[in-house]
């Protein structure tokens, strides 16, 4: 998977390619995505302190719409999971609590499937949106980075980016005087 620079972080992106971004094969399907994203760092500040972190991550943090090539069958796939993934993390935190407030012979039992359903709705949550969906991130230079991203998307972004130099022929040899 690649991570691919699409413009500045904070203002509106258009990727007008024809190459899915995920799976790397052509299409016409659009997605459009928005959210908000901050520099790396602050989220080191977690390990010193929650303020701390809230309030760097308040001042630092930018805005993002990106409309980019995504086919609709993998959207939905990312969409259908992830709300597999949070129905399954409800039932079991609810079933630990329900578990915890109690007062029967098999509360130990329900505790620990509540737990289990708790981790796995976590975990089937993350491998999905690893596998099935892009990301955002910031540089320091506040670049917003496409993250697990195709690499034939890449390449067409890599390729589309580039303009063509006239031959050295052609170029005015003349230097300011």
């Amino acid at each position: 998977m690649a991570d691919v620079v699409l413009g500045r972080a904070g203002s509106p992106v258009l990727v007008d390619l024809n190459v899915c971004a995920k799976t790397g094969r052509r299409t016409s399907d659009r997605v459009e995505r928005r959210g908000s994203t901050m520099p790396a760092w602050v989220t080191l500040l977690l390990l010193f302190t929650v303020v701390g972190f809230l309030l760097a991550g308040a001042m630092t943090s930018r805005s993002y719409r990106v409309t980019l090539p995504l086919e609709h069958a993998v959207h939905d796939r990312w969409r259908r999971n992830r709300r597999l993934a949070w129905a399954v993390s409800l039932v079991g935190a609810g079933a630990f609590v329900w578990a915890e407030s109690g007062g029967t012979a098999a509360d130990g039992l329900w505790g620990g499937v509540g737990l289990a359903l708790f981790l796995a709705g976590l975990v089937g949550g993350t491998v999905n949106s690893t596998m099935n969906n892009v990301g955002f991130r910031m540089t320091r230079q506040d670049d917003l980075v496409l993250t697990r991203a195709h690499d034939n998307f890449a390449r067409a972004v890599a390729a589309a980016t580039v303009e063509a130099m006239p031959p050295a022929d052609r170029m005015d040899q003349r230097r300011p005087g």
